[in-house]
């Protein structure tokens, strides 16, 4: 075995030693990224002695804004359907999203995207005894094991893929190239810095030549998601500043709560007046509440102090001119700059401020389609990388499978709908300035197929009737709903009102397709 490595021109441990490479250098960014979506960024402090004793009791204030960035995309990211050239593909396709619950998978694939900038999905065929490909497993890889090294001529293509993980006291590397798969292992315990660490790993411990797997794939069976090329950056990198300002200011607020809650005291004397031999054990203890006989906290006899409060009861304080306790800092000074984070945060990570406090008052109508502009071509970027990238995935399972020329079509929910009076009146609008039927609605954030389906054996005048019927309706939904806000009306009424009114729209549609 050994003796066949040593034939090669090249060394044949290059590609893998640049690989770790390069996974090393890449992991600490996705440390940093995974830290800061889980919020367990720690408060960064001038003061070391501040920071330690801190650290001693292990306590935390998490206030986490930093993954709202992540999963406002990712919540966006709703795949419709997916479609091939014939009846017979989509049906093989929907077994393949079956067997892989890729309705589980996906949404994961497409939040660890955002939250690294990279995923990938491994498509691995699963033969039989005759090396026929029975079924295909697809399945989320993390950036922080897995790295797909591109051709530096042509950075579309890929020059090869490694994956790197623990097993155990072994280390274990995959290289996944066009046409051959090799495997890699170090010995017991060892770091695998060195080439010299890294030996073959054979498939069949009896076959040691079976270390490298060829096959006739023709490409890599790993498919890179990214929000960039080549490589992704987290949807919340710009988050990271921010998060750093609202955790320590969280931090530095709640140390103030105690302050806030039991205010420091104190005492003044006059200059030819400090004895303080009258005052009784209880009066401004340093314990603040000095232990009773049982030694479990204050009494209620009444004897711990010689201040006591009632009917009839005098204070008396001897040796002291005035009493009075340190006014706490303001919440206003630390909350206040907590909102201008978030604020700053919304703006980096172009992501509406909105979806950040969705309890508190949201706009409405024009004004939120105006604030979640960039956001929505965000995410319809996002559509068309990840569509891109699916749709490869899917294409490589239906060829393993013996789809010859497989056509797969990714259907995606729209970014945005318009689903309000304003927004209704606005398409009414388009239409009667002579915009097309088709292109108001799909602007309005319907699928073409959505709209093609609707507008089906309806003419000019049917289709403005539609329009203008929903348009009413988003109306009368709008005022309704203020007029239950105001108690004219109670909800369930509103919400009987447009039932009936809805199913009376659908039974007259109905009657309508049919005559």
């Amino acid at each position: 075995m050994e003796a066949a490595l040593d034939d090669e021109a090249i060394d044949p441990r290059a590609d893998l030693m640049y690989g770790i490479g390069e996974l090393q250098a890449a992991r600490k960014g996705y440390d940093i990224a995974e830290t800061y979506y889980d919020g367990k960024v720690p408060e960064v402090f001038t003061s070391v002695r501040l920071r330690r004793a801190l650290a001693a009791h292990n306590i935390d204030f998490d206030l986490n804004f930093a993954k709202t960035p992540v999963d406002a995309v990712t919540d966006r990211l709703e795949i419709a359907g997916i479609t091939g050239a014939n009846d017979d593909e989509t049906a093989l396709i929907s077994r393949i999203w079956q067997d892989n619950q890729l309705d589980l998978e996906m949404p994961d694939v497409f939040r660890r995207a955002g939250e690294f900038g990279d995923a990938y999905l491994m498509v691995l065929p699963v033969e039989d005894e005759d090396g026929k490909t029975v079924r295909v497993e697809m399945f989320y890889n993390s950036p922080q094991t897995v790295r797909v090294i591109y051709d530096e001529e042509n950075p579309r293509r890929k020059a090869y893929t490694i994956k790197k993980w623990c097993d155990g006291p072994y280390i274990r590397a995959e290289l996944y190239y066009d046409g051959r798969t090799e495997r890699w292992t170090t010995g017991k315990n060892s770091k695998g810095d060195k080439p010299a660490d890294w030996n073959p790993w054979p498939a069949d411990p009896e076959d040691p030549e079976s270390w490298e797997i060829d096959n006739d794939w023709g490409e890599q069976p790993v498919y890179h998601f990214r929000t960039d090329r080549p490589y992704g950056t987290p949807e919340h990198y710009g988050a990271y500043g921010p998060q750093n300002a609202i955790t320590k200011l969280q931090s530095t607020h709640m140390g103030t709560v105690d302050y806030q809650g039991f205010p420091q005291r104190y005492a003044l004397t006059e200059t030819a007046s400090t004895d303080t031999s009258d005052l009784e054990p209880g009066d401004f203890d340093d314990g603040d509440w000095p232990p009773n006989e049982a030694g479990a906290g204050p009494s209620d006899s009444g004897d711990d102090s010689s201040l006591k409060a009632g009917p009839g009861e005098m204070m008396l304080l001897r040796g002291f001119k005035s009493v009075g306790q340190f006014d706490a800092a303001q919440p206003g000074v630390f909350l206040d700059p907590i909102t201008f984070n978030v604020r700053a945060m919304a703006v980096i990570c172009t992501t509406p401020l909105h979806l950040f406090d969705p309890s508190g008052e949201q706009p409405s109508g024009q004004s939120v389609r105006a604030q979640d502009a960039p956001f929505t071509k965000k995410v319809g970027n996002r559509q068309l990388s990840y569509g891109a990238t699916l749709r490869e995935a899917l294409t490589f399972a239906l060829r393993r499978l013996g789809v010859v020329d497989p056509v797969v079509t990714i259907h995606w929910k729209p970014a945005e709908t318009i689903d309000d009076a304003e927004g209704w009146q606005t398409v009414q609008a388009k239409i009667a300035a002579g915009v097309p039927r088709r292109q108001a609605l799909m602007e309005a954030g319907y699928r073409a197929e959505q709209v093609d389906a609707w507008l089906a054996g309806a003419d000019d005048a049917e289709l403005q009737r539609r329009v203008d019927v929903l348009a009413s309706l988003a109306d009368s939904a709008q005022k309704l709903g203020a007029a239950a806000a105001l108690g004219v009306i109670t909800s369930e009424q509103v919400t009987g009102l447009l039932s009936g009114t809805i199913d009376d729209l659908e039974a007259l549609a109905q009657a309508q397709e049919e005559h």
